[in-house]
């Protein structure tokens, strides 16, 4: 039942984006958080996921970029921005952004993704994380001097 319940949700979110709105909505993330109890939300945030990387795979950078924030604005919510997933997470939104041509925000969130494998002795993806921030950030630096 609850993961019908998530998926009735994910379904709403996406539907409930436009070409125009693709910010994250502070009040569907509070709508859930006052609704759901922490597992549930879990399994949201995970669906977020699993939709943002089909999103990705599909070439819709932009749709996808704002699902994976979803997902970590319910994390983060929940109380889970120190667990490691909230770090995987982070890295793929940054990979996102970036293919959607956000590359300031890629650059920021591959840095706190670096930042975040770090401090649970990830290395590998610390690393690549960090070589990301600082490809982004020369995408970034081309873009403002445009």
């Amino acid at each position: 039942m609850k993961l019908a319940i998530s998926l009735a949700t994910i379904v709403g979110f996406t539907v409930s984006l436009s070409a125009f709105e693709m910010t994250v909505n502070d009040e569907e993330v509070n709508s859930l958080l006052n609704t759901y109890d922490k597992e549930t939300l879990t399994e949201i945030s995970n669906e977020l996921v699993k939709v943002a990387s089909e999103e990705e795979n599909l070439g819709e950078y932009e749709m996808a970029s704002s699902h994976y924030k979803r997902a970590l604005k319910i994390r983060e919510a929940i109380g889970l921005k120190a667990h490691k997933s909230f770090a995987s997470i982070l890295y793929l939104s940054s990979g996102a952004a970036f293919k959607a041509g956000n590359y300031c925000e890629a650059s920021l969130s591959a840095k706190e993704a670096s930042l975040a494998f770090k401090a649970h002795g990830v290395s590998k993806y610390e690393t690549k994380a960090a070589n990301d921030h600082v490809a982004y950030g020369r995408a970034c630096e081309l873009l403002a001097f445009k």
